[in-house]
């Protein structure tokens, strides 16, 4: 008898994932409902524990999470306080591989392109900028438009 309980249990859990697929194919295809992966301005998190991460750590690799997987980019502080001083851009150099994520030295505060052997300085000069704002003490990156490489974001 339990076998059987088994199988009409796993049989119920099959028709409900198909239809709640087929829910989700209909509400897609509507255009009332939008469907994206990553966001264009990323929600970094609190200054706060953000610049402790990078003081301690060094600079913050995050992997870009929409279907190019053509933005990732690395955080850095290097301001007085954690509400200022933050820096967002490219993790790789400009037209290398995703591959060749740059490497933080923290013993000579610069990053190193893996594949290239280029060094770059710590506040990412020579590297596609994002803008950073900090509100309310949360820290967000505008990944809609890359600022020149080494050119400030303000």
């Amino acid at each position: 008898m339990g076998a059987r309980r088994s199988v009409v249990v796993g049989l119920l859990a099959v028709a409900f994932g198909v239809a709640l697929f087929a829910a989700l194919a209909v509400l897609g295809s509507s255009g009332q409902v939008e469907v994206r992966l990553g966001d264009d301005v990323f929600q970094a998190g609190q200054v706060e524990r953000l610049a402790a991460n990078v003081a301690r750590d060094g600079p913050i690799a995050i992997p870009d999470a929409s279907p190019e997987r053509a933005r990732d980019i690395y955080l850095q502080h290097l301001g007085a306080s954690p509400e200022v001083g933050w820096l967002a851009f490219a993790a790789q150099a400009p037209g290398a591989p995703r591959s060749c994520l740059l490497q933080w030295v923290a013993t000579e505060r610069h990053f190193v392109d893996p594949c290239s052997g280029l060094r770059y300085p710590a506040d990412g000069e020579g590297l596609p900028q994002y803008r950073t704002t900090v509100a309310e003490g949360v820290l967000s990156v505008d990944l809609r438009q890359p600022g020149p490489a080494g050119a400030r974001v303000p």
